[in-house]
């Protein structure tokens, strides 16, 4: 585009050849310093990284959803009423976490060809990012899948519903605790828990939800039954997804 602008200054202006190279090694000569001068800020004065953004972006996930199960308990035990079973939560930023892997992919991409920076080498592993990101989208897909228990006409009653909160909120805190404490690890770069350490205590809560939701869920009527069933199902799901990552 600068080139035909100069193309057409020259013609227009119906210079002679001697200005006509002036005027066009000062045009190159802008260029060069202009494009000299996004390098310079770009590299060292306001660098903008693809890798900073898919580190950030892959850890602050970890608390997104960390709140959002945490939200979605508070929210369902507070629904007293049975005909109340519209939801209040929005599940806009969980929902976007479904089609970020071609983004993520993009940005892992970009990343590979950045030069060395901060804590990021040459060699660093961006497939393990893309390989988050999938266990985090899976995550937030059940996670999304709660809104319904939320939004389904079939609401267990009162008294069954806070028969089993105490368990559900155990495995929820636990959950959101362990999302935070990973999250955090990643963003800082540090050494996260082992796996033995958090899952012997997720595997025991859950088995005891399984062993109270049964004995609860048995005494139920068959909608109401199926209703509290999805809430555990799900509960259970992302324990299980923890466990085997």
């Amino acid at each position: 585009m600068i080139f035909i602008l100069t193309f057409n200054l020259v013609v227009v202006s119906g210079l002679r050849t001697d200005k006509v190279m002036e005027l066009a090694r000062e045009r190159l000569s802008n260029i060069g310093m202009g494009f000299a001068v996004c390098v310079f800020t770009n590299m060292l004065i306001f660098p903008i990284w693809a890798s900073d953004e898919l580190h950030y972006s892959i850890a602050s996930k970890f608390e997104t959803l960390a709140c959002y199960i945490e939200g979605y308990l508070e929210e369902y035990f507070r629904l007293v009423n049975e005909k109340e079973n519209h939801s209040n939560t929005s599940f806009a930023s969980c929902k976007s976490m479904l089609h970020s892997k071609s983004s993520e992919e993009s940005l892992a991409n970009f990343a590979r060809w950045e030069p060395w920076h901060g804590k990021f080498g040459l060699s660093y592993p961006w497939d393990k990012y893309l390989q988050i990101g999938d266990v985090l989208r899976e995550l937030a897909t059940t996670i999304v899948s709660l809104k319904e228990c939320l939004q389904s006409h079939r609401q267990p009653s009162s008294a069954l519903r806070q028969s089993i909160r105490e368990p559900c909120e155990v495995v929820g805190s636990s959950l959101a605790w362990t999302l935070r404490d990973i999250g955090e690890s990643l963003m800082k770069m540090e050494r996260c828990r082992p796996k033995a350490f958090m899952a012997p205590k997720l595997q025991s809560m859950k088995q005891e939800l399984s062993l109270v939701t049964y004995s609860k869920l048995g005494a139920a009527e068959n909608g109401e039954g199926l209703a509290m069933a999805s809430l555990v199902f799900l509960l259970k799901k992302m324990t299980t997804l923890f466990l085997l990552e």
